[in-house]
Formats: structure tokens, C-alpha cells, sequence
């Protein structure tokens, strides 16, 4: 079984005065949250076990997956304190299961590629794309 696990903790400092009510996760992209477009995209992939690890205004984060997305199998551990990504990873550790595989993917970021070919393989992968200004002005 594959675990997808989402930090969303952060304060959104850089997203000032958007994140003083709300998660980063939740600020809306294109009509819809962040994280909605994230979490639909994996479910649309077939990923269903989902761990969001919450902290900064988390009760927002839980309220809007659990309206958002009823049916989803999902749990939510808060890492306090909250001292980054590794430690975020950690702090879900009592949520994976010994045969367990995991998906880390980041709340903030809205993305799109094949994820069968990447579950597929038989080695651990990280995956990551180089992002410059250039690809704004396209």
C-alpha cells in the first residue's frame, strides 16, 4: 500500500497578508485551493491513503479535506514544533506501516506528471524540476 504524505504546516510567511487567515495550502489557485488541486490529482492517479502533517492554522486544513473530500482515508498529525520538511516526514512516521511505501508530496506545490511511471520502479526516486523565471513569461 502506498501512503501519500503531505506537510502543509508552514506559516506562508513569503505569501503575506494572504496566509494571516489561512494555510498557504488553502489559498486558491484558479478557483480552488492548493491543496485541492493537489489531492484531486492523486486521487485521480489512484493514490486514496492520504497523512496530512498540519501545524499553522491546521484545523483549516483538516475542516477542508474532511468537507471537501468525505470518503477520502485521511489522518492528520500536527508537528509541533514545527521545524521544517525532514522533520515534518518524522513527525508521520507512526502512520506508515512496516511494508509500507510512501509518496511525499509537497502541499504548496501544484504539479502534473506520470505517476506510474515513477510507483513503477523498483528504487526510490525524488523528483524534481528546475524552475526559473523564464517559465512565467511563456
Amino acid at each position: 500500500m502506498i501512503k501519500v504524505i503531505i506537510p502543509v504546516a508552514g506559516i506562508g510567511s513569503k505569501l503575506r497578508p494572504h496566509t494571516h487567515t489561512q494555510p498557504k495550502s488553502l489559498v486558491p489557485v484558479a478557483g480552488k485551493a492548493i491543496l485541492s488541486h493537489i489531492v484531486e490529482y492523486l486521487m485521480q492517479a489512484g493514490f486514496d491513503d492520504f497523512v496530512f502533517v498540519i501545524g499553522y492554522l491546521g484545523e483549516k486544513i483538516e475542516e477542508h479535506i474532511k468537507d471537501k473530500y468525505p470518503d477520502l482515508k485521511a489522518s492528520f498529525v500536527v508537528q509541533s514544533p514545527r521545524e521544517g520538511t525532514g522533520h515534518a516526514i518524522w513527525t508521520a512516521r507512526d502512520y506508515i506501516q512496516g511494508d509500507d511505501e510512501m509518496l511525499i508530496v509537497l502541499g504548496d506545490t501544484i504539479f502534473d506528471f506520470d505517476f506510474k511511471s515513477v510507483i513503477n520502479e523498483n528504487i526510490s526516486a525524488l523528483a524534481v524540476k528546475k524552475w526559473t523565471t523564464h517559465a512565467l513569461l511563456a
